[in-house]
Order: C-alpha cells, then structure tokens, then sequence
C-alpha cells in the first residue's frame, strides 16, 4: 500500500506528526468504499495520542495533498474490530521514542529521542568544529544512541528490567553504510562507547565480548534499523574523509582524533542531560570572560607587584615579564619552552605570555598543567585574585565523582541523569583551568567518559606544563608525542615552563616515517625557546651552591639543623619527614620554632602553616622547617640554608630555590647541602635520577645549577632512560606507542589496554575529609543536606588528605573514615587521629614504615 504514495507524501506527513507532541503515533492503512459495481480504495491515517486537536487533521490533508485522506483518531475509535483491522493491517510511519525520562509516569515530562540525537549532533558538530571535523561531530551526535529505537529499550524506560544493549546498533549501522571500510572504525568506537568507554578493537575470536571487532559483528541486537531511518533520515550518507594533517606518529595521530570526537559526543549528551534534567544547573553555568577583559584584569594586577621593585632582582624579574608579554604578542601557535629561573616568577610570567598569546593566536582558554596539589592550590589563588574567581577552575580529584565501576549501559535512566549532571562542569569550559599531570595525561590516553569529556576544549587552548622537568618519567615520551599532536592538529600552543629545562626535541625518535593511505607521516614540530639569553639569566639569579655531604645519619642531620638560627630540610618521603621533625623537637628549646609539612595535612592546615614560618622569617625568629618535597615547586618561602636529601638535580634545584630567594646573602653563605640518607635503588626513577645528580655536581661543583650544568644533567638521564643499561626504553616503559601503532593502519587500537597502563601514579591515593575547622564543619553540614554536591565538594577540596589504599581501608574497617555521602569520606575522632603538627598519624607501625618505602611516589606523586 506504500508503493501508492510517493516518498515525498510520506516524508511530508512523518513531518508534521514528529512536529506535533500530541501525535504519539501514525499508522497508514486502506479505507474500502463501495461505489458502482466496483470498490475503490483510498488512504487512511490512523493517528493515536489524547487531545488530537482537528487543525493537526487539516495539516496533514494539506500535507499529503490528498483531498480523500481520511484520518481516523484511534484515541476516540469506539470500533474495536476496526481498530484491530487497522493495527493488523496498516503499516506504522510513525511512532514516538524517548531518549530518557523523569521519575514520573507522565510521559510528557520524558525527553524524545529524536529531540535528543538532534541536540547531540548539534552541539558534537559544534565542538568538533575547532579541529575541522564537524561532520564527523553531526554523524556521531545524531546515531550515538540508534539503539533506543526499539521496542524493548521504551519498555524499559517505561520500568521493565530488562538489559538492552542500546549503543551496538549505531555502530553497526555505519559500519555496513560504509561497506565496513577500516574508516568506519572511527565512529564506532565513539558510537559503541559512549556509555561504556573506547574499547580495544581486538579481533572476532576475542573471548570479551566487550571488544569492538565483535559487537561490529554482534547478532542479539534488538531491531531498530527501519524506525531510524524513518526518524533520522539520511544520517550516515558518504564516509567522511579525514580532516587531519598528517601527523609525526601515526597511531597517536589517529587515535587522538577518535578520542576528541569521543569527548565532543559524550559532552554533547552529558550537557544535552543536564539541560533536560535540570534547566537551573544549566542556566548557571559560567558566563566566561573575553582574554581581552582578562588581560585588561592582569595588567591593572601585576601593576601592583611590580611598581615598586623591593630588591635589585625584582627589576631583573620585570624585565623577564616585559620580555615573555612581548613574545606573547608576537608568537604564533607552536611547540615552547619558557626557561625562568628559579625565583623568576614564573607563575605570573607565564600567564601573562599565555594571556597575550591567546589574544593573538585567538584561543580559547588557558590550561596549567602542575605536579604537585600543592602548587596547584597556591597558583590557582594567585590565577583567581588577578583574574576573578569565576574565570579559574582548579581540577583536580580530591573528591571523586564518578565510581569505575558505574555500569552505564544497564543503569536506571533517573540515576544516569543524576550521575551526568555531577559530571557537568568537568569539561573544563572556562577560560583558565588549573590541573594536575595526573589528571591532564590520564585523560589524553583515557578510554572512559569522565577522563576524555573535557579533551575536545584542548583544542584552540594555551597549555602549559609547569615544572616540565617532572612530565612523566616512564610515560615522558607518549606524553610528548601527544602534545606534539595537539599543536600539529587541534591549534594548541604548548608550553614547557620550568627552571630546569630538559631537551625535550632529543626524546622525538629519528626513524623512518611510515605512511598510511597516500599520507605521509611527517617530522616532529620544532619546539622554540621563548626567552633571550639564557645563560645571562641564569647568571643573573644564581645566588646559592650546592655542597655533598655524603650519608648522614638522622643523629648528625639533627645536630647540623640545630646549628641554624633558621634552616629547612627537605626529604623523600612523610616517614622521614615525620621521623626528623620529632627528633629536631626533641634536641631544641623552643618548640614554636620547629614545623613540619607533608602531604598528611589537609592543604587548609598546610596554608596556617605557612603563615606563620613565613611571618618568623620575616621578623627574623628562629625557624626550622622540615618537609616533604611539597615545598620545593612555588611555594614562596626564603630561607638562609637548605638540607636536600638526594634526588634528581631538577628537585634539589627546586629546594635551592627556597633558599636565599631575594639575593639578599652572599652566594659563598647561601649553601644547599645535599646529603644522602638511604641508599636508593638505582633501577627506579629515584635512583637513577639521584645517581646522575651525585655524578654531575662532582662535575660542575659550585655551578651546578647552570644551564650547561642542567642540559648535561637531563642528557645523561634521558640518554639512560632511552638507551642506557638495557635495551628498554625507560621514557616509554610500557610500550605505549607501540601498541598504538602496532595496527594503526587498520585504525584498530587497544584504547582500554593504553588506559590500564598509562597511570602516573601506581596506587591510587583515596581522598578523605578532615573537618579541620568551623568553614569545613559547616560545609559538611551544608553536604549532609543537600543534592547539589558539586560546588561543597569543591569548597571542601582544602580540606582533603589523599591516603594509600592499604591504610585507606584499615582507617575505614575501624570506623575511623566512615562514608559521609556516597563515594565522600569524612575521618571520625579527630582529637585522636588528626594531630596541629603532622596531620593524621599513620594508622598503625606497619603503615608508618610502609611510607618509606614509596620513594617513587613520593617524588612523582602528581594527586589526580
């Protein structure tokens, strides 16, 4: 019977029921009248949904431009022998789906599907269009969620437990549309994971029925395919060809593009959720600053900090700020180191190159990438009181909100709603975000929703790594790659910022470019230093020497710290700084003079700290500081002498840089001591950075901390890494580039295998709450009553300590740290366990001990 009307007639009435809410479904079908001796058939529309109005009757009679339609409401059809004449019969050109729904049966509260694939497409193509690719954005916005046309996926809106497996059938329509072509891998990696993340593309013998090559050939799938090219027409059309350059590495180049489409459709839905779910949490998203207005806000700022040179260094340290914003004005997208001194100020110096560079190249925002929380806290201060608290977004997961083991594809639609919207804000859409190494490289090699959702604003951003000297270690080399990759392809500029620089160019492999489909692989971008003579600067801020000490027993360190009016140590781990701090106050009158920092107390307790060493200093009282390496990255501290227990040459300069920070001593005066308390194993990142400082300070003595002295020393540490005492390539210690590339022409990828082994930090510390005074008290009464978690979560990140699982879960099996919310823990009986000077005890001696053996972690720790 559909052969008798024309495909334009059909499409013409499917338009005007989609259009119309009332309409919940259509149904064409044969109405017979007797006339003469013959018996004519016309056409008949059935139409069911309550409340059809009669004008709806006329659109579709104009519609189909068939005066003798006859239109029959099957709401109000009395006749139930016609009815299922007609249901038997007549054949459906429309029927209403939902994407999602409210907790309420009333189903005019429920979101239609095709409302949702449209809103998807539109905002994925958006994203996607800062990286040219907002065709690919459009396809997998609109098809993401093919499989909800179905009969059984409505029944379980509608309340029936069933498990339906919705996001198979999108990828499986492109994959045939395409003649599955290798190109169509792209999308349905997206398609397939954009609930339960990037798969591994595997094979179809694969014995995990999760991987992709077998759900692109999966049978059991509900059938959906003619209801979605009735409501979404059109939607795949031609392969897409690539809009990327030819990339440096080929499987980094094209699994990063799978990747950022991946991020823009799930921030797509994600936000297309919280829109429908909760149109007051939308509407208060930010309302971002123009960089324009931001760099107007900077100036009037440092105008201030900069006025009145206090020392003769700080006309040095203008001067390097003049330089930076200059070059800022004048430097187009690239690949940038920003060598600054330790004491330069390169925090400000580097926002305001980053401020100039985003008006000039037209970027979008600006991301700092930090190692350490603790510096992250106090650069993100400084970022908000020069450029407003609403414009700064400091990202990292003291407080977590999404559990692994969230089972997306089979939970409750009301409950998915609620767990997207805590993820909401975490697609860094402000102009200035502030994270971690942790959080930023997990999520470039991240194969879940909640670590890929932001990477899609990576594109058209400023990036830069602060402290770039700690990238990574044993994942130094793919981090680089991808960074190159962002710049060759999405118009990043990225910036490696630090005092002590490494060589970053020498970590590209020279080696034979492949080529895949007529495009050629092309060498690594050059990377650029942004400041003038180097060696002069670094001539101008040397103010201390280091000094080898050798092994020194706690009894001897002791007795040397006790010899100072005012002095710091720095050590490797809390134990030793613990440990040490006891002994000190022990061996001293006045035990107002002695501090502790470690990463055992909250950053709220570590701020109160600070104040009061820093007001000591100043009035030139007796101060002794003994701490972790917390200290040594940004914290604006001075002190006359420094104690560095050995580690890599970057650390122990980062220690100098406390010492004798505003010029004000004698250089001969100014010492750093490097002593030696365990001895390190020399197969770990310690140990061997440790090893090769100890060498080059024999070498270069008092001029240690020279720029010929720190290019000889990340020489030597990276031609170790990369060739060294055996044939492993220690910056990619798990092969991470290999397995990209080991079937990347086939655009085939263990994106879940990648993410298992690239994690910076191999135990996952667990975040736990210290109520350490009245704002965190009433903060966590506030949580305790409501639903909106989000933003007393993020008031209560000062108030976090990350504690190692084992002890972790001895705290939580005692009721010592109990769940005060889901996936929030708060430690119980402060009084006992939560102490002014060190911050929580550990939680039994096993636990204390275990802390001196995380050398490793304690050095690269970087708390997601």
């Amino acid at each position: 019977m559909l052969s008798r009307l024309p495909e334009a007639v059909l499409e013409a009435l499917y338009a005007v029921c989609s259009s119309e809410f009332s309409v919940k479904s259509a149904m064409l079908f044969e109405v017979r009248v007797q006339g003469g001796h013959q018996e004519d058939v016309d056409i008949g529309l059935a139409l069911y949904g309550k409340h059809i109005p009669l004008p709806i009757h006329k659109r579709l009679r104009e519609a189909a431009g068939l005066n003798k339609l006859h239109i029959i409401n099957m709401e109000e059809l009395d006749n139930s022998a016609l009815r299922r004449e007609i249901e038997t019969d007549g054949e459906t050109i429309y029927s209403v789906y939902y994407a999602r729904r409210t907790e309420s049966v009333n189903k005019r509260e429920w979101q239609f599907l095709q409302t949702h694939l449209r809103n998807v497409g539109k905002d994925a193509a958006q994203f996607a269009s800062h990286f040219k690719a907002e065709k690919w954005g459009k396809l997998l916005g609109q098809l993401h969620d093919a499989g909800k046309f179905t009969e059984a996926f409505q029944q379980r809106l509608g309340g029936a437990s069933i498990r339906v497996d919705h996001s198979t059938a999108g990828a499986q329509y492109v994959y045939e549309q395409w003649g599955k072509d290798a190109i169509a891998h792209i999308a349905a990696y997206v398609i397939a994971g954009h609930h339960a993340g990037l798969a591994d593309f595997e094979t179809t013998a694969s014995l995990d029925e999760g991987v992709l090559a077998r759900r692109l050939v999966k049978n059991k799938i509900p059938p959906y395919r003619e209801s979605l090219e009735l409501h979404m027409p059109h939607a795949t059309g031609e392969p897409i060809p690539l809009s990327l350059s030819p990339g440096f590495d080929v499987g980094m180049w094209l699994s990063m593009f799978i990747r950022m489409l991946f991020s823009c459709v799930v921030d797509a839905d994600s936000l297309d959720a919280e829109r429908y779910a909760n149109h007051a949490h939308s509407d208060q998203r930010g309302r971002p600053a123009s960089m324009p207005l931001l760099l107007e806000r900077f100036e009037t700022y440092i105008s201030d900090k900069f006025a009145a040179p206090k020392y003769e260094i700080d006309l040095v340290r203008s001067e390097l700020l003049a330089e930076c914003l200059s070059r800022g004005g004048e430097s187009e997208r690239g690949l940038y180191t920003l060598t600054l001194p330790t004491g330069s100020g390169k925090t400000l110096i580097s926002l305001g190159f980053a401020l100039r560079h985003a008006i000039h190249c037209g970027l979008r925002r600006i991301i700092f990438v930090i190692p350490y929380t603790s510096i992250i806290e106090q650069n993100a201060q400084i970022y908000r009181d020069a450029l407003g608290a609403d414009q700064v977004l400091e990202h990292h997961s003291n407080i977590r909100h999404e559990s692994s083991n969230d089972d997306w594809e089979h939970m409750d639609e009301a409950r998915k709603a609620k767990k997207k919207l805590t993820l909401a804000t975490e697609n860094w859409d402000v102009p200035v975000v502030v994270t971690t190494n942790v959080q930023f490289f997990e999520s470039l090699f991240g194969n879940t929703r909640s670590r890929c959702r932001k990477l899609h604003n990576l594109a058209n951003s400023v990036i830069v790594l602060d402290e770039a000297q700690m990238m990574n270690g044993h994942f130094f080399k793919p981090s680089l790659y991808a960074l190159e990759e962002l710049v060759r392809n999405y118009d990043a500029t990225v910036v490696f910022s630090t005092a002590t620089q490494p060589n970053m160019a020498d970590l590209f492999e020279r080696r034979k470019f492949i080529h895949l489909k007529e495009k050629p692989c092309l060498p690594p971008l050059p990377i650029k230093e942004l400041v003038s003579n180097l060696p002069k600067r670094f001539e101008q801020f040397r103010r201390v020497r280091p000094l080898m000490l050798g092994h020194v027993d706690d009894d001897e360190l002791v007795n040397r710290l006790t010899g100072h009016r005012q002095a710091m140590c720095v050590v490797n781990t809390r134990q030793a700084a613990r440990v040490l701090y006891r002994k000190v106050l022990a061996s001293i009158d006045d035990c107002k003079a002695v501090f502790h920092l470690s990463a055992r107390m909250c950053a709220k307790h570590r701020e109160h700290r600070l104040r009061r060493i820093r007001r000591r200093l100043f009035c030139k009282l007796p101060c002794i500081l003994i701490s972790t390496q917390l200290i040594e990255c940004g914290v604006d501290v001075d002190l006359p002498v420094v104690y560095r227990d050995l580690a890599g040459l970057d650390s122990i300069a980062q220690a100098a840089g406390r010492c004798n920070r505003n010029n004000e001593g004698a250089i001969e005066d100014s010492i750093v001591y490097v002593f030696e308390r365990l001895v390190l194993n020399k197969n770990r990142w310690l140990g061997t950075s440790a090893d090769i400082a100890k060498e080059v300070i024999g070498r270069y003595g008092n001029d240690s901390f020279s720029l010929e002295a720190m290019r000889h020393y990340f020489s030597m540490l990276y031609s170790y890494q990369s060739f060294g005492r055996t044939s492993e390539d220690k910056t990619d210690k798990h092969q991470i580039m290999a397995m990209l590339n080991r079937d990347a022409a086939k655009l085939a990828f263990p994106f879940k295998k990648v993410a298992q082994r690239f994690r910076l930090v191999d135990t996952t510390a667990m975040p736990v709450l210290v109520e350490y005074d009245a704002y965190a008290r009433q903060q966590l009464e506030q949580l305790q009553q409501t639903n909106s978690l989000f933003r007393i979560l993020r008031n209560l990140q000062p108030y976090v300590v990350q504690l190692y699982p084992n002890e972790f879960e001895a705290f939580r099996r005692d009721g010592i740290v109990q769940e005060f919310r889901d996936n929030v823990f708060v430690l119980q009986h402060l009084d006992q366990w939560y102490q002014g000077d060190i911050g929580i005890r550990p939680f039994s001696d096993k636990h204390y001990a275990d802390e001196e053996l995380r050398l490793d972690e304690a050095v690269q720790q970087s708390i997601e």
